[in-house]
């Protein structure tokens, strides 16, 4: 679940998505109820919104805060929500055109992009347990597809 060189040495983003079943109205509703969940069960954070953006989309940008400082400890990570079957519809047969996986009817879609040299990795812990947490999340990333979920934090 580390990010990938890059031809040039550097570190290329990578994107972890997590295909949930939520009811969730609005992408800055679902967005909030994470955040929330995140704040109640672990370090602080600092980050931003990032927007705005239409009722169905919200983005953050995210890092746990440092026990000295208003800084991130790490890179800040971007959270990004998507919410409803069709808006999510091409990610969700992208990712299993057979349904293999039982996501078809997911109605939100949470990504999190992670890059620079020094990524926030219990961040990304933390925000997958809270999904599943939450919404029964089932993780996928490109490299690896489902099989991620074989390397899952404990809620």
């Amino acid at each position: 679940m580390r990010g990938q060189s890059s031809d040039d040495g550097g570190i290329m983003a990578y994107q972890l998505s997590f295909f949930c079943r939520s009811g969730e109205a609005r992408g800055d509703e679902a967005l909030d109820r994470l955040l929330d969940y995140l704040l109640e069960t672990g370090e602080p954070l600092v980050g931003e919104s990032l927007g705005p953006f239409d009722d169905s989309v919200a983005a953050f940008k995210l890092g746990t805060k440092s026990s000295t400082s208003d800084w991130s400890v790490s890179d800040l990570l971007m959270l990004e929500v998507h919410v409803g079957v069709a808006e999510i519809a091409e990610s969700v047969i992208a990712a299993s055109p057979n349904d293999e996986q039982g996501i078809w009817g997911c109605d939100l879609l949470a990504s999190v992009t992670l890059g620079g040299d020094n990524p926030d990795w219990p961040l990304v812990n933390r925000i997958w347990a809270a999904a599943v947490s939450i919404w029964k999340a089932v993780p996928w990333d490109e490299s690896s597809g489902f099989e991620i979920a074989a390397s899952s934090p404990q809620p």
